[in-house]
């Protein structure tokens, strides 16, 4: 999908992503996220809102377990 500003389309961002296998919970991804969009959920687990993840890295840089990953988005989610 393409308009005026971006005749190409919108280039495909890579989204955080939580290894559940190697998050220990220390929240420091959540701590460097500059959208606020890494949130712990009742059971304790820390997820990412893709919604709002603008893969600026800033968690995945700041992960002292290596638990953090970027991964392409769903094709249905770039639309």
């Amino acid at each position: 999908m393409s308009d005026q500003y971006r005749p190409f389309g919108r280039k495909a961002r890579q989204l955080a992503f939580i290894d559940h296998d190697w998050c220990i919970g220390c929240g420091y991804c959540a701590m460097f996220c500059v959208m606020a969009c890494i949130h712990q959920q009742e059971n304790g687990i820390w997820e990412v809102d893709k919604a709002h993840c603008i893969g600026c890295r800033s968690c995945k840089v700041n992960c002292p377990y290596g638990a953090v990953t970027m991964l392409q988005p769903k094709q249905e989610e770039q639309e």
